[in-house]
């Protein structure tokens, strides 16, 4: 069992879970990492199959987020950009999780797909174990996954960023609207440098 399960699991048994019941209606809604007060935005789109994301998210993410999400600089918005079949599942079951443990779910999932045992041609047993585990029955879990409205909405929330953005790859970072675009899970100081660079005070025109 993997460090950020183990973790995972200290966190989820500390939470009395029910759905989301907006998941449950269908409607879905990007989860947003950081304050939006920052004056930074980053739209993440992101596949749960994706090794690349899995990258950002376990060994880059945690820097991004000392440095700039927690200090008030930065802001993510964290969208679903699903890959394939299992990546569209494993979105709609994360939906369906409380605010506050998707972050967790997301990373136990991305940490099963390093360790290969997410992924494969049993990965929705893992997928509801895992959800089970982090308390939704795996009954929900699998009527979550199984939601083809909830589907619909993330397929939707996709095709959309797809045409405006032109993002073929994942993870893609939007930021500020399209002003910039980073493409992959790119180095910590790669991030790094194009923040300080938005953040950097304007220089008056004489």
């Amino acid at each position: 069992m993997s460090l950020v399960f183990r973790a995972f699991l200290l966190l989820v048994f500390a939470f009395a879970f029910s759905p989301s019941a907006e998941a449950a209606e269908g409607s879905y809604s990007p989860h947003i990492l950081g304050k939006t007060s920052a004056p930074i935005r980053v739209d993440e789109y992101s596949s749960m199959t994706c090794s690349h994301c899995a990258d950002f998210v376990l060994t880059i993410l945690p820097e991004i987020e000392k440095r700039y999400i927690n200090t008030g600089k930065v802001y993510f918005v964290l969208h679903d950009f699903p890959l394939d079949a299992v990546s569209l599942k494993a979105a709609a079951v994360a939906q369906c999780m409380p605010e506050d443990v998707y972050i967790p779910f997301s990373k136990t999932l991305f940490s099963a797909l390093k360790d290969e045992t997410f992924g494969g041609y049993d990965s929705e047993a893992v997928l509801f174990q895992y959800a089970a585990l982090g308390g939704l029955p795996a009954e929900k879990a699998k009527a979550c996954a199984e939601n083809t409205k909830l589907q619909d909405a993330i397929i939707s929330d996709r095709t959309k960023a797809a045409a405006k953005y032109k993002i073929e790859a994942t993870p893609t970072f939007v930021i500020n609207n399209g002003a910039e675009v980073i493409n992959g899970a790119v180095s910590v100081e790669a991030f790094a440098t194009t923040f300080d660079r938005l953040l950097a005070p304007k220089k008056k025109k004489k």
